[in-house]
């Protein structure tokens, strides 16, 4: 639960610290390819960055669930986020059950913080329905994303980007097909189907 307490604790400033332009992000929304009416769970959801560009792609008759291990990230997200269309649930994803299948599971900005990777993809293939896509996804390279975990204190300096080859390879290992793969001094974004 390390994690966990480290971004309840930095909640509050989190949309200050961390950078999402919002052309990048649409460039890996345009990649995702969502439809309307596609149901999406946004796991690590934060405090919802990414769900109005998720809105964008699946309007008013698609389905968002919002899933984060830390309350005070859930939050925030709901006090931004007012849509009839969002589940904000607060849960540890290798825990999370649901009877709703999805169509995209989206790890954006969250990835290297899940520990068991293989574990991650298989508790993913899980909950999407036949053709799901599975992606993650980062607005900035991997050697940015790495040097700036090693800069902070405790257990999150260990939590690192593989090279993009090392995830689709864990992808398909469990059994998903890779769709598209971008790892450079831009984009880290790695996107598999079931």
């Amino acid at each position: 639960m390390k994690d966990k307490e480290f971004f309840n604790s930095i909640a509050d400033k989190w949309d200050t610290i961390c950078s999402h332009p919002t052309e990048k992000v649409n460039y890996i929304m345009d990649k995702i390819q969502l439809k309307t009416g596609e149901a999406v769970l946004d796991i690590g959801s934060g405090t919802g960055v990414a769900i109005p560009y998720l809105l964008d792609r699946v309007g008013g008759s698609g389905k968002i669930t919002a899933l984060d291990i830390a309350e005070k990230m859930i939050e925030l997200s709901r006090q931004k986020n007012n849509y009839p269309n969002i589940n904000f649930v607060v849960e540890d994803f290798y825990n999370y059950n649901s009877l709703q299948k999805y169509d995209c599971i989206l790890a954006y900005s969250c990835y290297p913080h899940f520990n068991d990777k293989q574990l991650f993809f298989k508790k993913a293939k899980t909950l999407l329905n036949e053709g799901g896509k599975i992606v993650v996804a980062h607005v900035e390279s991997r050697q940015t994303i790495n040097n700036r975990h090693k800069e902070i204190e405790g257990d999150i300096k260990s939590d690192t980007l593989s090279a993009v080859e090392d995830t689709a390879k864990i992808m398909e290992n469990e059994g998903v097909k890779i769709v598209y793969t971008e790892d450079n001094c831009n984009y880290y974004i790695c996107i598999g189907s079931v």
